[in-house]
């Protein structure tokens, strides 16, 4: 499992993500093989099965944002680009056994992608998937509760909860462990 998170801005999105992974009773600290990537000028944060995260991570070839309504871009676009690396890549994420979820940066929006296909996003902004999103939502949650009343979240304070929320992960998720890694978006 792991901990991923993110973070909607008004002018940049962030995402943070742990370093460990499990296999079975194995634990891999593996920080060469990132749970973040940039694909072109998308953000992109996996969890679950491996082999759905590699096919996006180092064959898919996302269309470029056109500027339209970002969730129809995501519907028209984004999803059935997917489906499509997933069947040239012969990756059935049909298979009962497909266990997976994405978080996804462009332009600044941020949305969640489900192992059945599905979109979402959060009116608060905030992101987590993984096993280790509880931990992670509460600290972001509590952390970004003050900041939003006054002035609202800075990329800084927001890089500093996404640390804040990881730690927090790693030490109460067996599945997430340090080195973090946390990529910010601007618009």
């Amino acid at each position: 499992m792991t901990t991923v998170i993110a973070y909607q801005g008004p002018d940049f999105a962030i995402l943070g993500a742990d370093s460990q992974i499990t296999d079975g009773d194995r634990i891999v600290l593996s920080p060469s093989t990132p749970k973040i990537v940039k694909v072109g000028k998308y953000l992109l944060g996996v969890r679950g099965d491996a082999r759905a995260g590699d096919v996006l991570m180092y064959s898919w070839k996302p269309p470029l944002y056109d500027g339209t309504d970002p969730v129809k871009f995501m519907g028209k676009k984004i999803i059935p680009s997917i489906i499509a690396a997933f069947r040239a890549n012969s990756y059935d994420f049909d298979k009962d056994a497909a266990m997976f979820g994405f978080i996804l940066a462009f332009a600044g929006n941020v949305f969640e992608i489900g192992s059945d296909m599905s979109i979402s996003q959060n009116i608060d902004g905030i992101y987590a998937i993984g096993s280790g999103s509880d931990y992670a939502l509460g600290v972001m949650q509590y952390a970004l509760a003050f900041e939003r009343g006054i002035a609202g979240a800075t990329a800084q304070s927001v890089t500093d909860a996404i640390e804040c929320a990881l730690t927090i992960s790693a030490k109460y998720d067996i599945n997430t462990s340090a080195p973090f890694q946390i990529e910010v978006q601007r618009v």
